[in-house]
């Protein structure tokens, strides 16, 4: 399942015509999950890109519009947060030097409350908020719910398959890489990691 939703991310990104630096677990540092997407986040920068988008794998409505949305605040806002109908992001924008503004060792991260830490660290008129609101998939019946969804084609045939085929012994690996869609000025995107 982890797999499917992240080759289905890494699609998104392409379409959407953005780079793509992944930082898969082996590569990730810290003992919270904050400290590992900040350290995550350090390491794209430290590649020299001057503006990052963190995704996570568990949004399957995310859209190459919605990122490219993202890239555009991102030239005019500080910060770019994409709401998640738990509380949580599915995206999160920032630049090179906006970075110190949030301590993420104060966010509580994988809980209903990230979004709204997350707003009460940055200026309002220094962030943008994406729409649409997106859910992710967290369990089996958020999955459920994304394979009735006629806009994800082959996918949601593959996600209903999927849970129907075996319901009873569906586990959600929620364990995921960080990916960042780094956006930079005068650098070529690295390749896949």
């Amino acid at each position: 399942m982890a797999s499917q939703l992240i080759f289905r991310t890494k699609q998104v990104v392409r379409q959407a015509g953005l780079p793509l630096v992944i930082i898969n677990s082996a590569r990730q540092q810290g003992n919270s999950f904050g400290e590992r997407l900040q350290h995550a986040i350090q390491q794209v920068f430290e590649q020299g890109y001057e503006q990052v988008i963190c995704l996570g794998n568990d949004a399957p409505g995310l859209t190459p519009a919605t990122l490219r949305a993202a890239a555009d605040a991102l030239q005019h806002k500080a910060f770019v947060f994409g709401e998640a109908t738990d509380g949580g992001v599915y995206l999160l924008g920032l630049h090179r030097h906006t970075l110190p503004a949030l301590n993420f060792s104060a966010i509580s991260w994988n809980t209903s409350l990230v979004f709204e830490e997350l707003c009460q660290q940055t200026s309002p008129t220094a962030t943008a908020i994406l729409e649409p609101i997106l859910a992710d998939a967290d369990n089996a019946a958020a999955i459920l719910a994304f394979s009735s969804q006629r806009k994800l084609g082959r996918f949601a045939d593959w996600l209903r398959t999927l849970l129907l085929a075996t319901p009873s012994q569906f586990i959600l690996d929620t364990s995921y890489t960080l990916q960042a869609n780094a956006i930079h000025v005068g650098l070529r995107a690295p390749p896949f990691a």
